[in-house]
């Protein structure tokens, strides 16, 4: 029986950069038998752990913590919870199964991270699309939005998982025009990043899938600037792909975390221009209280379209200059070595 064989190239394009919020980034999910309080409080620990890898985003760094007395006393860290019906992902026919859905209170798990050493990766995160070639079955075809495809439903639960903002591409006809089946397969990263420049992503996805759901093979490749980086995982359809959402997880949060500053808050300035009206001040000035390490902002002075501002924030500077040049609301002058100078994008 034929195996089935992804490729899946990661473009990370340092001038394409789009932002979402994460909003339930300390939710999360698991199938339960009953609504029973004793069932409740079993599953509780499970899904704290999933909470906490998601939020710091990087399992390696939780498994080396000890976070043993954070995870026996998940139930207080509890906000609230409900029941629904979901889909059976493992059944072939229409089939719901009772999920329980706990969310943790944000402020409490971010403490308790800070008191146990671990990062916390901000709930403002960049946009992944997706673009995945299909090569099984005697068809070949990009599949995007709107498509009924159980390899989409696996890929967005993985995404979901971990806290990653996904896209889709709408397949209409500027896409079908502008990229082919064979630009995904081959990994043209030229054509790729041209079809992908109208959805404003951050971090581009080109997935080929061949074979069947039953023996699966996938092989990742990130170019991150002039980097590579290269991993593979196995297994059927819906165990590789999580694996490989997984891996990629764990190394963009790496880069993206923030370790909350032991000294306690750091004043940093920066200097904005590009702001010509109100809007785009209020628009600023969102961006800016919405990230959690920063705790104050102190306006400065507004001159020509400039807007100078005193931050404190509670992250190495560096670390919060990374996340900034993420955000889609700010980007940063590339002649100042300082930096300090943003300009406001449109």
């Amino acid at each position: 029986m034929p195996r089935l064989f992804f490729s899946l190239i990661f473009v990370f394009a340092a001038s394409i950069v789009s932002a979402a919020e994460v909003t339930d980034l300390y939710q999360a999910q698991a199938p339960v038998a009953s609504q029973s309080e004793e069932d409740r409080q079993r599953l509780a620990p499970e899904l704290l752990k999933q909470v906490v890898v998601k939020v710091v985003g990087d399992r390696r760094a939780v498994e080396q913590a000890d976070i043993s007395a954070l995870v026996t006393d998940a139930d207080r860290y509890v906000d609230q919870f409900y029941y629904q019906q979901i889909p059976n992902p493992d059944s072939d026919v229409a089939e719901q199964q009772l999920a329980l859905t706990l969310e943790f209170n944000a402020e409490g798990i971010n403490n308790a991270l800070q008191r146990i050493g671990l990062p916390v990766w901000d709930k403002i995160r960049p946009e992944t699309l997706f673009w995945v070639a299909i090569e099984y079955a005697g068809k070949q075809q990009l599949i995007g939005e709107g498509d009924e495809d159980s390899l989409l439903f696996h890929i967005e639960q993985a995404a979901k998982k971990r806290g990653i903002p996904l896209l889709l591409p709408l397949m209409d006809l500027e896409d079908q025009t502008q990229l082919t089946f064979n630009d995904v397969a081959t990994g043209n990263n030229t054509a790729v990043k041209q079809a992908s420049e109208r959805y404003g992503s951050s971090v581009i996805v080109s997935a080929r899938l061949r074979g069947n759901e039953e023996s699966v093979e996938i092989s990742w490749q990130a170019l991150l600037g002039e980097e590579v980086e290269r991993w593979s995982s196995q297994g059927d359809v819906k165990t590789a792909i999580q694996n490989g959402v997984d891996e990629f997880a764990d190394r963009l949060g790496r880069r993206l975390n923030i370790s909350f500053s032991a000294s306690g808050n750091t004043e940093m300035e920066i200097h904005v221009s590009g702001i010509e009206d109100y809007d785009g001040y209020s628009r600023l000035m969102d961006y800016l209280g919405s990230l959690q390490v920063v705790s104050d902002i102190k306006v400065g002075s507004l001159g020509s379209e400039k807007l100078d501002l005193v931050l404190s924030i509670q992250a190495e500077p560096e670390k919060f200059r990374q996340l900034l040049a993420m955000g889609r609301v700010i980007e940063p002058d590339t002649t100042d070595h300082s930096g300090s100078q943003y300009r406001l994008l449109p």
